[in-house]
């Protein structure tokens, strides 16, 4: 999977506790009657996960990095749900069809009451599990609650078994990600802030047994990990050495094994994506304006030369690959795409506000507050997928053929009525087509 899904840094509360408890939904079984069990990492998007017929899903939504962020009551609406997508969704009888697509069904089955639907929601399905992000619950040592720490969980299909991984802090420079190792392995990939305010890379192995987290270097500065095409399977990173000299490595993160890369001494370098093998970075080539230059791992040299001149930016973000070239946002905020060694053109213009969310057979499904958008890398030809009145944007889930998001209810009672207006947001669907027939998948309250 494409993984960036946590903005986050590290400081560790818990390892490894177990909360059992008893299987709130039945159990998942394949066609031929066996318990669902997945090899490989099952992802859709981070905010879905498809398991046999159900999606698992958070029913709602609550921004929780606000001073006013009330858990209990976000938990109401943003728990942890699943519905059965190979029988007809159920309504009560008082609805009418003209209405069930903005109507709950009423065959939605909670899994977990812990609250996962955020801004730092992801989950995916691995072996036995469904792993998923939360916030925080611990106390800090003033006893009091700081949501923006995270904690990473998995539970069994069926709601039980519920295991506490990791907790930690966020931060707009540190990620997640999960990736399979070169031992075969899948691993959570941390790069986050210690307790001694510097950034730490580290490692947990997953699977049927949980292992212990590894650190893997300290003192990073800037960072590429690997994602499922990597066929080199160790993180980049640059760190200070004692002598203020930068220092270009790299780490495997199942076996800790380290690798050193060298640079002109001309140069400042910084590590700014990765797709696959391809690695690009920043160069302050012989004292001339900033660009984007990019590395294949697979040769053989272990030199950043600079000589492959990527994009002249001082910085890019958001590299997704797309047919034989990339994707990405520039320092400006708009949307390029690019060959490695040819012309670059504009796709999206920096004067629109939008979430690049994801590609899908050439075409870039972006976000706004009210849109959600595609646009044709080929021949810049545009189509609107779903319009409503208040949407978060960019955040998605992606599974048959249909995007998942969260949005406000749209037809509602008037506020001005004896029935006041839910404010809250649930999660959708609409068909990535366009065809604009959204679907209300949430429960309201």
């Amino acid at each position: 999977m494409k993984t960036k899904f946590l903005k986050i840094f590290a400081v560790i509360f818990s390892v490894a506790l177990l909360l059992t408890g008893c299987a709130t939904v039945s159990n998942v079984y394949d066609k031929n009657g066996n318990p669902i069990y997945f090899d490989e990492i099952s992802y859709f998007g981070g905010q879905v996960a498809k398991i046999g017929d159900y999606l698992y899903y958070a029913n709602g939504y609550t921004d929780a990095s606000g001073d006013s962020f009330d858990y209990d009551q976000a938990a109401k609406t943003g728990y942890l749900s699943r519905i059965d997508l190979s029988k007809d969704f159920v309504f009560d009888s008082e609805i009418e069809d003209s209405n069930k697509k903005d109507s709950s069904p009423e065959n939605i089955e909670k899994v977990s009451d812990r609250f996962v639907g955020y801004q730092n929601q992801d989950m995916f399905a691995l072996g036995s599990y469904l792993y998923f992000t939360s916030t925080n619950t611990h106390k800090t040592s003033s006893l009091e609650y700081d949501y923006s720490r995270v904690t990473l969980f998995r539970v069994a299909f069926n709601g039980d078994n519920l295991k506490e991984i990791y907790t930690t802090r966020y931060d707009d420079k540190s990620e997640i990600t999960v990736q399979k190792g070169s031992d075969g392995n899948y691993y959570y990939i941390i790069c986050a802030q210690n307790s001694d305010e510097e950034y730490e890379l580290s490692s947990i192995k997953i699977g049927d047994n949980i292992g212990e987290r590894k650190v893997l270097a300290q003192s990073v500065e800037s960072f590429v990990m690997p994602d499922e095409n990597s066929t080199i399977k160790e993180i980049l990173y640059t760190t200070t050495n004692d002598d203020g000299e930068i220092e270009i490595k790299s780490v495997n993160f199942a076996n800790s094994q380290t690798k050193d890369f060298s640079y002109s001494e001309n140069n400042e370098i910084s590590l700014v994506d990765r797709c696959g093998d391809i690695v690009f970075y920043t160069a302050d080539k012989l004292n001339a304006d900033i660009e984007v230059f990019y590395k294949d791992l697979t040769l053989t040299d272990n030199h950043f030369d600079g000589d492959k001149r990527f994009y002249s930016a001082d910085s890019i973000s958001n590299v997704m690959k797309v047919g034989e070239g990339y994707c990405f946002l520039s320092s400006n905020g708009s949307l390029i795409y690019k060959t490695l060694d040819g012309s670059s053109k504009k796709i999206i213009s920096s004067e629109e506000t939008f979430d690049l969310l994801f590609e899908n057979n050439g075409w870039i499904y972006y976000s706004t507050t009210t849109e959600i958008n595609r646009i044709s890398v080929v021949d810049l030809s545009e189509e609107n997928v779903v319009t409503m009145t208040e949407i978060v944007s960019g955040t998605y889930g992606f599974s048959d053929g249909y995007i998942y998001y969260f949005a406000k209810l749209e037809n509602q009672t008037s506020s001005d009525t004896e029935e006041s207006t839910d404010e809250n947001y649930y999660l959708y669907r609409a068909p990535i087509d366009g065809t604009m027939n959204y679907q209300l998948i949430g429960k309201t309250l």
